[in-house]
């Protein structure tokens, strides 16, 4: 049908929803309902970077050099990450298309999408460049079937979430409360993926990188930690926010409840098992443990418990960040090297606006 590209008929830009409205038609900025949705692809326009301005040449020494557990714990976390981020790059905007009414929440993903393509070619230059057979790294890699166990439960619901999509798309699925449903599980595992398991995975790099190796690595890998939790992240907490405030989220949260919450301890326990085979078979790290780690990952869940309103005695949650070090890390401003010492990080574009269009300057040359 011809709405499926534009829908001539669509009535509702005085208040679009975001998922499962009429279908789109003009790109509308006129009206806007979701100011922070919009303000979020605003600022994930300006943090654009390419996955090419670092040079991890260095690293491939370091890998030569280091010791076994740092060798072991790089390339295992590095696994994970490329595999989450491909994941990620095929499986938001694509997915979530059909369901999307919304011009600002479309914005906002599509751009995402496009971030996450960068972020997965980053894990896949820093392999090129930083071994002599990189093809012999991703079956090392492509090896640790403990990544795939830890990423098991976000792709079952993103699965999920492809079917119901093509369905809709197809006309296959109707528009009611168990299609939305299962685009409502799909954000919640979205969020569980890029608010807690990322933050757990690039705890452990950085922590490898503030023993002064893989600073390439690092400045890289801390360019994508910053989008997954100033805007990826956030935007999934938004999303979530301004659903359950509508009927059909309020009705997908109780209909979905002891699903969802089986979902994120899944995911926690995944990530609390991951935490234990990294520091087995003798690896160590220095500044780092399993129980800290642990504990890393549980204050970064407590957001996501937060979002949801879901109060659970499973978990003791920290109050207090325990890994300090991560603030330095997540806050680039804080790590800015001069360009002669290494690449810089820091950085926005399109941040500078003029304010003197049209105005007649008095001056004398």
């Amino acid at each position: 049908m011809t709405e499926n590209v534009f829908n001539y008929q669509k009535e509702d830009y005085a208040k679009p929803l975001l998922f499962l409205g009429e279908k789109q038609g003009l790109f509308d900025t006129i009206n806007r309902h979701y100011p922070e949705i919009w303000a979020l692809y605003k600022t994930q326009k300006s943090l654009d970077w390419d996955e090419n301005e670092f040079d991890y040449s260095s690293c491939n020494a370091d890998f030569k050099n280091c010791d076994r557990s740092t060798y072991d714990m790089m390339i295992k976390t590095l696994a994970w990450q490329w595999e989450a981020d491909s994941v990620a790059s095929r499986a938001i905007a694509p997915v979530l298309a059909p369901f999307i009414t919304s011009s600002e929440l479309w914005a906002a993903w599509q751009r995402i999408s496009d971030n996450e393509v960068v972020h997965a070619a980053t894990y896949s230059e820093i392999v090129r460049n930083s071994f002599d057979d990189p093809a012999a790294i991703i079956d090392e890699i492509l090896s640790v079937e403990q990544a795939h166990a830890r990423l098991s439960r976000v792709v079952t619901a993103f699965n999920d979430g492809f079917k119901a999509s093509h369905q809709y798309a197809l006309g296959q699925l109707p528009n009611d409360q168990n299609t939305y449903n299962a685009i409502f599980k799909m954000v919640v595992a979205l969020y569980c993926m890029e608010r807690i398991q990322f933050m757990a995975s690039f705890a452990v790099t950085f922590a490898i990188c503030d023993t002064g190796m893989f600073q390439p690595i690092g400045k890289a890998i801390q360019k994508i930690a910053q989008d997954e939790l100033e805007v990826h992240a956030e935007l999934d907490r938004v999303v979530l926010q301004n659903e359950l405030t509508t009927a059909r989220g309020r009705l997908a949260f109780s209909q979905c409840r002891a699903d969802i919450e089986q979902m994120i301890a899944e995911v926690i326990d995944s990530e609390l098992q991951w935490i234990e085979y990294l520091f087995s078979e003798g690896r160590e790290l220095v500044g780092m443990n399993a129980d800290r780690l642990a504990a890393w990952t549980l204050f970064c869940a407590r957001d996501v418990y937060h979002t949801l309103g879901i109060q659970t005695d499973r978990y003791t949650f920290p109050h207090l960040n325990p890994l300090k070090y991560m603030e330095k890390w997540l806050n680039i401003s804080k790590t800015q090297a001069s360009p002669q010492e290494q690449d810089i990080a820091a950085y926005k574009v399109g941040v500078m606006r003029r304010t003197d269009e049209g105005v007649i300057f008095d001056a004398e040359f």
